[in-house]
């Protein structure tokens, strides 16, 4: 099997990949992530921009980019731009189920593809305090919607519906069978 690259530099993305039993290159993406619109259009819009980005320095190679989004109702839920911020987007997450999309771009000599997975999860009722305590490890300040479902943040969820990879920031059937045939 050919070598990849993956145009970002998520721990959880490598890991997945990794697990998954591909040999890849990390370039992290310099494309400007947007925060702001249509969940599904941002996250797919984001994920293409990174694959592309880091694409017009490769063009031998396949390239694959990523973008996660959270959404609770309408509104999407990016990283936190503070504590203040995290505190706010955990409190609001309460209770309550939200979607978690993941969108993938896979740019190869063979062919481009973007597609993306849905999943549900639902947090358990958390406290003022339990949310100042898991701020403090620094874990949600660079997550989208403030926590890490493989990490601390964990503790929260109550039920995921759907690929729990999904959550964790790469669709893992979609993304083998899509790789497989961009690689191959």
């Amino acid at each position: 099997m050919r070598f990849f690259i993956l145009a970002s530099q998520s721990k959880r993305r490598v890991e997945i990949l990794k697990m998954l039993g591909y040999h890849f290159f990390v370039v992290p993406s310099l494309a400007q992530e947007r925060n702001e619109g249509e969940p599904l259009i941002v996250a797919r819009r984001n994920a293409y921009d990174k694959a592309f980005k880091v694409w017009k320095e490769y063009k031998f190679a396949t390239v694959l980019g990523a973008d996660t989004v959270v959404v609770l109702g309408n509104k999407l839920l990016g990283k936190p731009r503070d504590e203040e911020h995290a505190k706010a987007m955990l409190l609001n997450l309460s209770g309550k189920w939200h979607k978690v999309i993941t969108a993938v771009a896979i740019i190869s000599p063979k062919g481009r593809v973007l597609f993306h997975d849905t999943a549900w999860v639902k947090f358990r009722n958390i406290d003022e305090g339990e949310i100042d305590e898991y701020i403090k490890t620094g874990e949600p300040m660079d997550k989208a919607g403030a926590y890490a479902v493989q990490g601390q943040g964990a503790k929260f969820v109550e039920k995921v519906r759907g690929d729990f990879y999904t959550v964790m920031g790469l669709p893992v059937v979609k993304t083998d069978l899509f790789l497989r045939r961009l690689l191959d």
